[in-house]
């Protein structure tokens, strides 16, 4: 957010694990290299598409609890996104591993904070349904919500999208 909504994304857009996470996960990945920073994306938090991607994920988290409960084969990789907050300072991170627990979302920072003192990759935390920026999963290769995502894929030059469905290992579609 310019508040600036920070996405932290390598490979493109995907982010990878640490204790807690997996480094194979698709969804959130990080190609984490000695002395490689992974991209950082700015996304001001007034731009309208961003802004309409957390309201549908928001809206539709009901379709994400049903689906992480069913447990349907072909289902993985379940994911949300929690906006953490210090002073006037945002950082949207991605959480794996994802479990719904008490009418809360419990899971493992998948992502390397960069702006949030005190929390690391690999973290525990929590999250109320409504206060999430993004809900993701693959069903059967293809992504199932990741708003988000899609903000900043269709952002990508044509090369850009080919590279980043090979790295994800699933179809992002429209």
């Amino acid at each position: 957010m310019r508040r600036s909504i920070i996405i932290l994304l390598a490979a493109g857009l995907l982010l990878a694990g640490a204790s807690g996470a997996r480094a194979d996960h698709p969804l959130a990945r990080e190609d984490v290299q000695p002395g490689v920073e992974p991209q950082v994306f700015n996304i001001d938090l007034h731009n309208a598409r961003m802004k309409a991607a957390v309201q549908k994920a928001r809206r539709t988290v009901g379709f994400f609890i049903k689906a992480l409960k069913a447990g349907a084969a072909g289902d993985y990789d379940f994911e949300v996104k929690k906006p953490f907050r210090q002073g006037d300072v945002v950082e949207h991170l991605w959480l794996s591993n994802v479990q719904f627990r008490g009418n809360r979302f419990d899971g493992y920072v998948d992502n390397i904070p960069r702006m949030i003192k005190g929390l690391k990759m690999g973290d525990h935390v929590s999250v109320n349904p409504d206060e999430i920026s993004d809900w993701a999963f693959v069903r059967k290769g293809v992504l199932v919500g990741g708003y988000t995502i899609r903000v900043l894929y269709l952002e990508l030059s044509r090369a850009g999208r080919a590279a980043l469905e090979k790295e994800a290992r699933f179809h992002i579609g429209s």
